[in-house]
């Protein structure tokens, strides 16, 4: 472990060394959930749902056509759908939507393809590996934390692309990512019944950076 630790701290120290560009960026997530239930076509809280993401990096190692860019930061995902209570003689008594949702410290390094089509506009196209691990959800998942099949860490790529736009030392940029998961956010079976299911998240994020360029 203190080996490993250290591997980190070093590692931090070489990327801000290398550091030319700090940046935040912030925006809006849109995500759905997958709650299927075995055996059913039934999706529960399918549509979709307007979070939000926030985040604090890093650009490094900038050369003409690629850089390497690392951020950390909170995503809010979930999903929604309508849902109806009814009285002991089923007439619906109350329509409402319902929103589970999933909070997540989230941390990730993309390789950012580039090509400056003019002095100061540049698209680019990035994907990297992410680590996502949850802080908070709803009350929606707290039976699946009680049946231990509910994952605490998601892990995945992340796959994006937008504009940068130079100003002196600033950059404005726009970006959009999606958030490709290898894992579930919960899956399970009850071995008396062979029923069970399975919970997996889409998430899409649209966000607005500004920069500041060091060196």
């Amino acid at each position: 472990m203190k080996k490993a630790g250290l591997l980190l701290i070093v590692l931090t120290i070489a990327v801000f060394a290398n550091g030319q560009i700090v940046k935040i960026q912030g925006g809006t997530s849109f995500s759905k959930l997958d709650w299927n239930l075995k055996g059913t076509n039934l999706s529960l809280w399918d549509e979709m749902f307007i979070g939000y993401s926030i985040f604090a990096g890093i650009d490094y190692l900038d050369k003409s056509y690629f850089n390497l860019s690392s951020n950390i930061g909170m995503i809010r995902k979930g999903g929604q759908g309508a849902v109806t209570l009814a009285d002991i003689g089923g007439y619906p008594i109350l329509n409402y939507t319902d929103k589970p949702t999933l909070d997540y410290l989230s941390l990730n390094t993309t390789i950012d393809f580039k090509y400056r089509i003019r002095e100061t506009i540049t698209p680019f196209i990035g994907f990297g590996p992410r680590f996502d691990y949850l802080l908070n959800h709803s009350r929606h998942f707290d039976e699946m934390k009680k049946l231990g099949e509910f994952n605490d860490i998601s892990f995945g790529l992340i796959l994006g692309g937008g504009l940068k736009y130079d100003i002196s030392d600033f950059q404005f940029g726009l970006r959009t990512d999606y958030y490709f998961d290898f894992k579930k956010v919960a899956e399970w079976t009850f071995e008396d019944t062979g029923m069970g299911g399975k919970i997996s998240v889409n998430t899409f994020t649209l966000c607005l950076s500004v920069g500041y360029r060091l060196k």
